[in-house]
């Protein structure tokens, strides 16, 4: 079956606000209990219980297992409880309601508004305002959709202040409705759930979910060719680092006759082969020499930057530049500072989607990694990263919030590409894509503070060329038309866009 033929959002919201509806008892789930985790505590010592429920609600008893950490997170005293006696109630502050998107709405066309089924004419001045909030409407079209977090970030919140019979109502509800197989919102309350218990409890243990490191070598590299294929997630930010490398060499005076670029990234080889071909393809031919400096990643809780053990994309990006009549060199090293240059070469360095990893409080390792980036005089910086609204607060529901936006648009995209619901391609890249509801790096950061990093480590932005710029535009037209990208600031920004929400930017400076 397609994903588009799953249950439509309407009968699934309804069926959450009928949960919500019911503020008497929660009714036992079927297939739902995990009674054989932890489950010796007392949570009447804990948190605010119902233990008339506690009996009653098998079904729902998940939470009494992961008592013992809990008490040990939360820290609470049982002199400052409320014992509850009847049935557990929720705050005082009704559960968010889902918006469900009505016909009416996708009635709405650009040049009237359907009220009360009579078509209005707009003006042309309100044409206008129309037109400039039509980002901001398509934005909020897409929360509408999203029932997913509505769910997960007051569960989030709910943890963070301690509101037990809240975080049991949540949980028992988004356990219902999560699915590995089904949308993209029944996929992110499966994973949702899963990051939440691990976070309540250090003793919880996540069911078996393929990652990179733990897939099949030949799987891995199948996957990644087909994501490629239907998603410019990394292909786009590939393309543009590319097109960036040939626009510097264009720079170059002649005596520069090698190529050495150092590779902080997660793209496991793809990169190269197009870069390959795109150097055979100049009137002066390739460089006498091309260098490639991989920066291993030993962090596996980090997205998409470590693969199996026994990948090894070397000999064979060797054999494939040998074919060209390139001179390949590759070499492995744990980190940048230990490189070596030459002043025969252009040296290029490549960031992508790996620096946000580092911690950004005091000291902030990503201000003094971009510093030391510096003093190694490159000739260009590549920088890609996600493009998120602010950073870390150290606020547990906030970053939790975050996280799942990111999360939200790449199940949302990879939902499109793959077209099969049951892709094990799909699975994996996913799998890979839900470590971010673990790790502990801000994923979310926005370009402006990016941009600021750069500017005090000693960079200044270069506008990308003509040709790079029409290179990432004719990329993307073969995906989904779901996918923008957005240049700004005079061309020094190239931002990735799905459904009008921001993805990822890539930069160039020098």
């Amino acid at each position: 079956m397609l994903l588009e033929e799953t249950e439509p959002p309407s009968q699934i919201l309804d069926n959450v606000l009928a949960w919500f509806d019911d503020s008497i008892s929660l009714t036992p789930l079927p297939g739902f209990n995990d009674s054989d985790l932890l489950n010796e505590f007392d949570w009447s010592q804990t948190w605010e219980w119902d233990h008339q429920t506690q009996t009653q609600d098998q079904g729902c008893d998940f939470l009494h297992s992961y008592s013992q950490d809990l008490n040990a997170y939360m820290g609470c005293e049982a002199s400052n409880l409320e014992v509850v006696t009847g049935a557990p109630v929720i705050d005082s502050d009704p559960p968010p309601v889902l918006q469900i998107p009505n016909d009416q709405s996708k009635k709405r066309n650009r040049d009237g508004l359907i009220d009360d089924g009579h078509v209005v004419k707009r003006s042309a001045r309100g044409k206008k305002r129309a037109d400039k909030s039509s980002e901001v409407s398509r934005k909020d079209s897409n929360k509408e959709e999203r029932w997913a977090e509505q769910l997960l970030n007051p569960c989030a919140l709910a943890i963070t202040v301690r509101n037990s019979s809240r975080v049991q109502h949540y949980l028992c509800v988004l356990s219902e409705l999560a699915s590995s197989s089904g949308d993209a919102n029944h996929r992110l309350a499966a994973f949702g759930i899963c990051a939440l218990k691990n976070h309540i409890s250090t003793s919880f243990v996540p069911s078996s979910t393929v990652t990179f490191a733990s897939a099949e070598v030949k799987m891995f590299q199948k996957t990644l060719l087909k994501f490629y294929e239907v998603n410019p997630w990394f292909a786009l930010p590939n393309n543009m680092a590319n097109s960036a490398v040939l626009q510097i060499l264009a720079q170059e005076p002649r005596d520069k006759k090698d190529l050495h670029i150092l590779d902080i990234g997660v793209s496991h080889g793809m990169q190269w082969p197009t870069l390959l071909e795109a150097l055979c393809c100049r009137p002066e031919g390739p460089p006498l020499q091309v260098r490639i400096t991989v920066v291993s990643d030993l962090t596996a809780d980090i997205p998409f930057s470590v693969g199996p053990p026994s990948y090894n994309y070397a000999s064979q990006l060797i054999g494939f530049a040998r074919s060209l009549n390139i001179n390949l060199q590759i070499s492995v090293i744990d980190k940048f500072q230990l490189i070596d240059t030459s002043p025969h070469e252009t040296f290029i360095i490549c960031a992508q989607f790996r620096l946000y990893q580092l911690k950004h409080t005091i000291p902030d390792e990503r201000s003094e990694a971009l510093k030391a980036l510096r003093s190694l005089n490159p000739k260009g910086v590549v920088l890609c990263e996600n493009n998120g609204e602010g950073s870390s607060s150290g606020d547990f529901a906030a970053d939790f919030s975050r996280k799942l936006d990111y999360l939200w648009k790449f199940l949302d995209s990879t939902s499109y590409g793959f077209k099969e619901e049951n892709s094990e391609e799909r699975k994996l890249m996913e799998g890979e894509a839900t470590k971010v509801l673990m790790s502990s790096g801000d994923t979310n950061e926005g370009k402006e503070i990016w941009y600021e990093r750069m500017r005090k480590a000693g960079f200044s932005a270069e506008a990308f060329g003509e040709d790079a710029v029409d290179g990432a535009k004719s990329l993307l037209r073969k995906y989904d038309n779901n996918w923008e990208i957005k240049m700004e600031d005079g061309d020094t920004f190239a931002g990735l866009v799905w459904k009008g929400e921001a993805v990822s930017f890539c930069s160039l400076w020098k």
